[in-house]
Formats: C-alpha cells, structure tokens, sequence
C-alpha cells in the first residue's frame, strides 16, 4: 500500500471536497461489506482510507482558509469546513465499524441489520459462460442496468477497491455490490449465465 503522504491530492476546495464526499462513501460500504463478510481485509482498506481523508481534510482547510478574502467569502468557506467535518464524523464511524471486524467484537445483530436494510450488500460470482466476462464496467453500466453499485471485485486473493470503468470481467471474479435484493437477485442470475444479455445488450 503506498503511503499517503506521497499521494497527490486536488488543487481546489472544490475537487478536494469531492474527493472527500466519495471517500467517505465508499468506506461506508466497505465498511458494511466488511461487517457482512467478516473480510479483514476489506477493514484494513477502510482504515487505509481514513488516513487518505484526513489528509483530504487538512489540506482543504488549509486552502479554504487561504481563499477567504473578505469577511462574506469567510462566512462561505465556514459552511464548506463544517461539511467536511460532518463527512470526516461518517469516515470515522465507518472505521469504528472496520475496527470491529479486525479485532473480531463484531455481534451478528449488526449482520442482521445490514441485511435487513432497504439496500444491503451482496457477493456475486461470475461464472464463465456469464455475459459479464469480457467486457469492460464502462460497457456494462452495471449500476444502470441492474441497480448495483460496484463497491469492489475480488480476483484470486487480490482485491480491487472502487475499480475503474475500463477493467474487463473475468470468470471466477467475485463482485462486492449494494444495492437493493432484488437487483442483486438480477445481477446473480445474469452473473451466473442464467440469463444471457444485459437490458441493453
């Protein structure tokens, strides 16, 4: 895992604030995949991530202060930093939850609960005579198509953590995604080559 520090972070409060926004968001879902499968590698990762959005936030504090003018561009910015410490606050509950994976104090109420939720997370495992294999998450759109939200793909030992839209399916490829059951029902079947093209296939 390469360090933090040496990681180029955005320019502009703007990018900066994003950036935060989606890292937070995929902790939590990791966060929760962790919690449902006991992954402590998954926890690791989320952990990992926590030290990347610290440093997200201390440097947008630091150019936030740096962009205040006047007194009503300070005022702005104020509202900007306490998002982002509202976003920093999820990112840390998200690291609890990781941390309790790790060190095995996990209760099963809390699998239950995720399950449970309106939209849960579920493990789908492509088989090869799958549509899926071959084609890019560009040419997918799986969120799109089925409702899932690809959080990230284990292949073999390794996995791969919010995974670029150009990586190509493979057989044997275990996707992590949230989304409602149903959808996660859907995307199964079309996983398993049960049925054999995407809607827009």
């Amino acid at each position: 895992m390469e360090e933090w520090d040496e990681v180029e972070v955005p320019n502009n409060v703007k990018d900066i604030f994003v950036e935060m926004k989606n890292t937070a968001e995929l902790m939590v879902d990791l966060a929760y995949s962790a919690a449902l499968f006991r992954e402590k590698e998954i926890a690791e990762e989320v952990l990992e991530l926590e030290e990347y959005l610290d440093i997200l936030n201390y440097n947008l504090m630091v150019r936030a202060v740096l962009a205040a003018r006047n007194i009503r561009e300070a005022e702005q910015i104020t509202s900007i930093l306490q998002m982002a410490r509202s976003i920093d606050d999820i990112s840390n509950a998200a690291a609890d939850l990781a941390k309790m994976v790790i060190e095995e104090k996990l209760h099963r109420l809390i699998t239950e609960v995720i399950m449970e939720s309106e939209e849960t997370i579920g493990r789908v495992m492509v088989s090869p005579d799958s549509y899926l294999v071959g084609k890019s998450l560009e040419e997918l759109d799986i969120p799109t198509n089925t409702g899932v939200w690809v959080v990230a793909i284990r292949r073999g030992k390794r996995w791969i953590f919010d995974p670029d839209e150009d990586m190509k399916l493979m057989p044997g490829d275990i996707i992590i995604g949230r989304g409602t059951r149903t959808a996660l029902d859907y995307l199964k079947e079309i996983a398993r080559g049960i049925i054999k093209v995407m809607p827009n296939g």
